[in-house]
């Protein structure tokens, strides 16, 4: 099974993002555009959950939805060495669901203040006829607070754990389990609406030299690693949580399950191998677990499966 068997293919979603980004100004970070603002750097980052939205309606956990859509963008606008200081949201509903919008805000009003922004304001759609459910996107501005580098050979790959599937492959993951099935040990509704972790403290091992920068593996997955090495390779190694085992067992191609899944890693950071100490200290409330190392050239392989 492949994530265009449930409508979503990721070649054609790519084509159009380069596609798009020919259209983009500023100054281009990995995740994220900046432009100069009174001598700050200040970036605007958008993102949203997704169909996890889906599942959190279906489920009535639809602050869940709220939070998750201020972390993701927390977390992209972290690799680029950016502090997320305000956010603004857009919800759109079909009419049945208008009422429960309140919650979902709140979501991501306590998930902002979490994080020390501020949610300023945002949009509430009703779209009878476009939207079956319920949506939420998030854009936050964020300044500069740390500078960070490309990954250079001989750097030292450290992965940091996710929490689950995060918001990313939930048309897949709706497909193959049941919300109240068990799966791993546990409700299959409570491992899919796990919160996004929060890599926000990420920022101060870049601000104090133990990490040269990082990569949120978020939609598309591994490929982002792969975008941010550029022309050289790595080779990762680590253990996949029980949930992604199931996944592949379930039937979604492995090598597919590399481009959609984060499969265990929620952020990859980098830093020089001499440096490895000092970021594991700064990492250790993450759980960092060394997987891997960047080469001069060669592919992208992760647990054997190389990302194309």
């Amino acid at each position: 099974m492949k994530y265009r068997d449930v409508g979503v293919d990721i070649d054609k979603h790519w084509a159009v993002h380069r596609e798009v980004a020919r259209r983009l100004g500023g100054a281009r970070g990995l995740y994220t555009g900046w432009v100069e603002v009174g001598g700050v750097e200040t970036a605007l980052h958008v993102d949203g959950v997704g169909t996890k939205a889906i599942l959190a309606l279906e489920l009535d956990r639809l602050e869940t939805a709220g939070r998750d859509c201020v972390t993701v963008n927390v977390n992209d606008v972290v690799c680029d060495g950016f502090r997320t200081v305000a956010v603004v949201d857009y919800v759109a509903v079909e009419p049945a669901h208008l009422e429960k919008v309140p919650r979902l805000v709140e979501g991501v009003a306590s998930k902002a203040e979490e994080v020390g922004a501020v949610l300023l304001g945002g949009e509430t759609a009703v779209l009878p006829g476009v939207v079956s459910g319920i949506d939420v996107v998030c854009t936050v501005l964020a300044i500069r607070v740390a500078k960070t580098r490309p990954p250079q050979p001989g750097d030292v790959l450290i992965g940091l754990p996710s929490t689950g599937p995060h918001a990313n492959g939930y048309s897949l993951l709706r497909r193959l389990f049941k919300p109240g099935e068990e799966v791993c040990g546990a409700r299959a509704a409570d491992l899919l609406l796990a919160e996004v972790a929060n890599y926000s403290a990420v920022l101060e091992a870049m601000k104090n030299g133990a990490v040269a920068g990082a990569v949120h593996i978020t939609g598309g997955a591994y490929k982002k690693l792969k975008k941010a090495l550029g022309d050289r390779g790595a080779e990762l190694n680590f253990e996949v949580p029980c949930i992604f085992k199931e996944v592949v067992k379930r039937g979604v191609d492995a090598a597919e399950a590399y481009r959609v899944f984060n499969m265990g890693i929620g952020m990859v950071v980098y830093t020089d191998k001499n440096n490895v100490e000092h970021a594991l200290a700064f990492l250790e409330p993450f759980n960092p677990k060394i997987i891997g190392q960047v080469k001069e050239t060669g592919p992208l392989v992760v647990n054997g499966i190389e990302i194309r």
